[in-house]
């Protein structure tokens, strides 16, 4: 009886030993769920980095647990814990050739805001961890893991889309990268905060407002470029810098090159280093999870105004140019593959091209335009993929129609979500709308501010922060506004801020003269002739002709509108006598347009006193009359 026992209990730990053999052959990868630790305790014999645990303002526990076995993550705001095929499970020994070491946010939900250690030991990686989906050294998302190990299975120590990188002191990298977006973090709002009132500001000068979106996001790269991280410095050097890359603003003709320079500087950056970006205060948000690099809808909504306004400055050839960049620039999948930016660009520019065209804007030609931009959507980002692209933008696509109109649904649903989240959030979303709905109704609009309004439009159907659009687009939409405004204050004119200063002074010295006691004009003898100025020049400059046209009688030199200079050859093409040309151009801007620009001339001047438009008509005919 006792051999008996003996043998059964021989034959258990024989199976116990070779089901515990098989176990450790059949798990040569291993993940294990570890309390927080020190990445200096594995960074000499593996490699490092901070994982972010999921996507959205908040993250529980067994959220980032799900999003480990699955591999894909889920925004707080839709319940934050992913569904689906089960790709690891954590493991309670190290495995025998590769472990990952993960810790995870504490039970409960707490604030996404804090990124956790991980190490990687095994198949001879040292130093930082690496990420193709984060583009960050040492900064890899929790969605990462489950990929790699499963890669690792097929492809022994290939952990595609993690990777190592050499490091000197891995440790204290990860700590001064930890610290950085910590700081970042917290100065971002207060910094948007700084630029939108700097760019309203300059707004109100005119053309500068438009190039101050542009120079705000040029403010926040060369902070990041220089390793700037404190509060106090992000937000008044985002604000300061602002103003000065906006200075060439008035001069006018200078804007779209300096547009066009900027994306070209964007696209490098975003290609050759975006870490600059993503860890800009005006950039990419790693700390959320939901984009570590490439264009946000936030900078997207930011820069449509200025290539709006320099994409229209003058024919269509420029449009197709300053267009074709913008797009590359927000969808190139080396540079971040923005796919909603890819269509709401495209639908801007679509708008843009029909208004400045000579053709009236029907519903048909809308149509056109519509299944133009999604054509056209498709063929840049078939030829991305066909080049060797890769992103998400490139996956759905080719996932089918399915795919697509699921993630619509989705970004549809989370932006109601985002919308109702907070009062705070719908009192700032439904301040946007109203601001964008008043612009619309009330103030005349141009090419580029229809193209702003239609854009944006698509933009709350293909995006899912509608909060950011609404706000910043508001904003974009009233610079435009001013870019394309024209009346009868010299406060319009690019000298404006000149006469406000002299007016000042003028105001001042009166002031002061009159505090001397003088009440009456003291008699002077004036010897020899004054010659008197076109009374009809004193018009044109009163009612803001200056701003837009160039005209050498009057000193102007504005590109706006058409060169007056050459007013008899524009009559001679519309078979019309000068002066009968130039009246009608006055009451009736519409009647003839000259091609290469647009036209933004009021129709208030045809209310004109006859006697203002016979001066009018007289200066521009023969300007000594």
């Amino acid at each position: 009886m006792k051999g008996t026992r003996l043998i059964v209990v021989s034959g258990l730990l024989l199976t116990a030993g070779l089901n515990l053999n098989s176990t450790a052959q059949a798990a040569p990868i291993a993940v294990r769920v570890v309390p927080p630790f020190d990445p200096a305790a594995y960074a000499g014999r593996g490699a490092v980095g901070l994982v972010v645990p999921g996507v959205g303002g908040t993250v529980t526990r067994a959220g980032a647990l799900a999003s480990l076995e699955r591999g894909k993550t889920e925004h707080s705001l839709l319940g934050g814990t992913p569904h689906g095929r089960v790709i690891v499970l954590p493991s309670a020994a190290p495995g025998t050739v590769l472990t990952f070491y993960v810790a995870l946010p504490p039970q409960g939900r707490t604030a996404n805001h804090r990124r956790y250690p991980v190490a990687v030991v095994g198949c001879g990686l040292h130093g930082l961890l690496t990420s193709s989906a984060t583009r960050i050294s040492g900064l890899i998302s929790i969605a990462d893991i489950a990929p790699a190990v499963e890669h690792a299975r097929r492809h022994r120590c290939d952990l595609s889309p993690l990777g190592s990188k050499a490091a000197r002191d891995a440790s204290a990298e990860l700590r001064a990268l930890d610290r950085r977006i910590r700081h970042v973090h917290d100065a971002r709002g207060w910094a948007l905060v700084a630029a939108i009132v700097t760019v309203f500001g300059l707004s109100l000068l005119g053309s500068p407002g438009v190039l101050g979106c542009v120079a705000a996001v040029g403010a926040s790269l060369l902070l990041s470029a220089f390793g700037v991280d404190g509060f106090w410095p992000l937000v008044l050097g985002v604000a300061g810098l602002t103003v000065v890359f906006a200075v060439p603003g008035p001069v006018r003709r200078l804007v779209p090159a300096l547009v066009a320079l900027f994306l070209v500087a964007l696209l490098f950056v975003l290609v050759l280093d975006t870490r600059v970006n993503s860890l800009a205060v005006l950039g990419a948000r790693p700390d959320g999870g939901g984009r570590f690099y490439g264009i946000t809808n936030q900078l997207e909504t930011l820069l449509l105004a200025p290539v709006l306004a320099a994409a229209g400055s003058r024919g269509l050839g420029r449009l197709a140019g300053i267009g074709l960049l913008a797009i590359v620039t927000v969808g190139w999948s080396k540079a971040g593959a923005d796919g909603g930016g890819i269509v709401v660009y495209a639908a801007a520019l679509a708008v843009l091209a029909l208004r400045m065209g000579t053709a009236p804007v029907t519903a048909r030609r809308l149509a056109l335009a519509g299944a133009g931009v999604i054509m056209l959507a498709f063929a840049l980002v078939g030829i991305d993929a066909a080049l060797g692209g890769s992103s998400h933008v490139t996956h759905a696509v080719g996932s089918g129609p399915g795919s697509l109109f699921g993630d619509l649904g989705r970004r549809l649903h989370l932006s109601y979500l985002s919308v109702t989240d907070s009062l705070p959030k719908g009192l700032e979303f439904g301040a946007g709308v109203a601001a964008l709905v008043a612009i619309g109704a009330f103030f005349r609009r141009g090419p580029t501010v229809d193209a702003m309004l239609v854009c944006l439009v698509v933009s709350f159907l293909v995006n899912d922060t509608p909060v950011d659009v609404a706000f910043l687009g508001a904003l974009g939409c009233w610079t435009l506004v001013r870019w394309e405004a024209v009346d009868s204050r010299a406060m319009r004119r690019r000298s404006g801020p000149v006469v406000l200063f002299a007016s000042s002074l003028l105001v001042i010295a009166v002031a002061g003269c009159g505090s001397q006691g003088v009440v009456r004009a003291t008699p002077v003898t004036v010897v020899g002739t004054l010659k008197q100025e076109a009374p009809g020049k004193g018009l044109f400059v009163s009612n803001g002709c200056t701003a837009c046209h160039t005209y050498t009688p009057a000193g102007s030199k504005g590109t706006i509108g058409p060169d007056l200079d050459k007013l008899p050859q524009y009559a001679k093409k519309a078979k019309q006598p000068l002066a009968k040309f130039v009246h009608e151009s006055i009451v009736k801007p519409g009647a003839y347009i000259e091609k290469g620009y647009q036209n933004l001339m009021p129709k208030t001047y045809g209310k004109l006193p006859a006697s203002d438009l016979q001066a009018l008509v007289d200066f521009l005919t023969k300007p000594q009359g």
